[in-house]
């Protein structure tokens, strides 16, 4: 037991630095609401360049259309290139990997030319392929004046901002409820309405090459009912087609007038579905590679691959608060592995009883992000093997309080990983018949790994591979007694 508790901490981390490679590595399209200002370029050595550079990054870090970060990393790298900057930032694969790097979809290019009637000021705003224009203007300003250009840009970015065709995107679903990265620092309120649009193509001006159009499915209305600093949680009232909604799908925030708003808040759906529904059930079909092995008083052990079934239920008390219960049986016959045994063969019957409750670890504030659950209740393991006294087998029973921790992160779009142990710290032997003797230690101790799909808002397709072991040892003749499964669960959970 001691030897296995310090590779726990290390699992979990393995576990979670992979998931998030996973899940970065599929992002290829950024929000037109996250914007990177690329550096400013003019044509006197950067005079008038660094003061309206200055302005606008203060500009866009306090306005609520735009998640900004500055990118010092970025900034360094384009510093080496001075001399030939207007070229690099018209590049397609420069500015491809400056949206990676900021996982921006706004990338906002300013160009200062100095006439000798003025300054040319030109904004072009460039999607995160480095290809798509979305918006791109140009003026000349018959004198050197700072504050006038630097409202004439300001100008610029309220119009284009205008023109982004969502307020936000759907980054998780859960049945009918769905999670808006745009939270209260954005223009969105509880008992505003949505509507849900995906889009299908994009039109091109023929002669400006600019974006012009965007083609889109409706796909779904619905209303928020909480909001978070980045997120707004909402519920689905009315499907318009046919397509499920999906991750990055596009949203539209429609403002409901105060009394309306109050009306909202007494919906009972969105009451009764504040944190999530009510729960989860879970039905799955398990093989599982069983063995049983004893000391009795020389070394004998059976195993085959048996079937069962199992069911768990998850119920949330709050957002943070929840209660769960598992009840599984398995069924076969273990044949002769090693040893010199009574009998070639002998039929089991294995269960599992959990009754647990847990808190609920949300780093994103909603349930579609990665999840960290800390687990405590009773359980029991029992193994119902045909009795062969001479053998050491017969009808046994490991329970006591079981702790636990799982862990579970989103892949891409609607695949989550996880990852679970659990053990009891203080087990309890127990058998029908006497033929060990009382015990003079125990260990218990289960882990699993797996993932599910969202097949629809309502139902997810898991898997898993689950692992448990469960031994005793005595003072007796019989001395040891050691029960391993090993278990591939292929099943689906439905929200309730």
């Amino acid at each position: 037991m001691k030897k296995i508790f310090p590779i726990f901490p290390k699992i979990f981390f393995s576990f979670i630095v992979l998931m998030t490679l996973f899940a970065s590595a599929g992002h290829a399209d950024y929000s037109m609401r996250r914007c990177l200002l690329l550096p400013i370029t003019d044509s006197v050595g950067g005079g008038i360049a660094y003061k309206v550079h200055e302005e606008i990054e203060l500009y866009l870090k306090t306005t609520s259309w735009c998640f900004y970060e500055s990118n010092s990393d970025l900034i360094s790298i384009f510093s080496k290139y001075r001399e030939n900057l207007k070229k690099y930032l018209k590049t397609q694969e420069v500015l491809k990997v400056s949206a990676d790097k900021s996982k921006a979809g706004s990338l906002i290019r300013i160009d200062l030319i100095s006439h000798i009637s003025g300054i040319e000021v030109q904004m072009d705003i460039v999607g995160d392929n480095g290809e798509d224009l979305y918006f791109s203007e140009k003026v000349l300003i018959n004198k050197d004046d700072i504050e006038m250009i630097v409202q004439t840009l300001k100008n610029w970015l309220e119009l284009y901002e205008r023109n982004i065709p969502y307020d936000g995107r759907i980054i998780g679903i859960l049945g009918d409820q769905i999670t808006i990265d745009i939270g209260k620092n954005y223009r969105v309120a509880v008992g505003d309405e949505f509507t849900i649009k995906r889009p299908q193509a994009k039109k091109r001006h023929p002669l400006l090459k600019r974006i012009v159009e965007w083609e889109t499915l409706m796909l779904a209305k619905g209303k928020v009912f909480s909001i978070s600093d980045k997120q707004a949680l909402g519920v689905v009232k009315l499907y318009t087609s046919a397509e499920r909604l999906s991750v990055d799908d596009w949203v539209r925030v429609e403002k409901v007038q105060a009394e309306d708003k109050m009306q909202n808040m007494d919906y009972p759906e969105i009451k009764a579905s504040e944190f999530g529904k009510l729960g989860t059930l879970g039905i799955n079909l398990e093989l599982s590679k069983s063995e049983a092995a004893t000391v009795a008083p020389t070394n004998k052990s059976v195993s085959a691959m048996i079937l069962g079934m199992s069911v768990d239920s998850e119920v949330w008390v709050t957002r943070e608060y929840f209660g769960m219960f598992e009840f599984g049986r398995r069924f076969g016959s273990l044949s002769k592995r090693s040893g010199a045994l009574t009998d070639d063969s002998v039929s089991t019957t294995e269960g599992t009883f959990k009754l647990m409750g847990g808190y609920k670890y949300l780093p994103l504030g909603f349930f579609y992000g990665p999840q960290i659950d800390f687990l405590a209740g009773y359980g029991t393991y029992t193994y119902n093997l045909e009795t062969v006294a001479a053998d050491g087998f017969g009808e046994n029973e490991f329970g006591g309080i079981i702790m636990g921790i799982r862990a579970s992160i989103p892949i891409q779009r609607i695949f989550r990983g996880f990852v679970r142990a659990e053990i009891m710290p203080f087990p309890k032997f127990k058998e029908s018949t006497t033929t060990f003797g009382g015990s003079k230690s125990e260990s218990s101790i289960q882990m699993e790994i797996g993932g599910s799909y969202q097949y629809n808002p309502l139902i997810t397709l898991d898997g898993s591979i689950q692992m448990t072991n469960n031994k005793a040892s005595f003072s007796g003749a019989n001395t040891d007694l050691n029960y391993k499964s090993t278990a591939f669960k292929f099943g689906g959970s439905f929200s309730f």
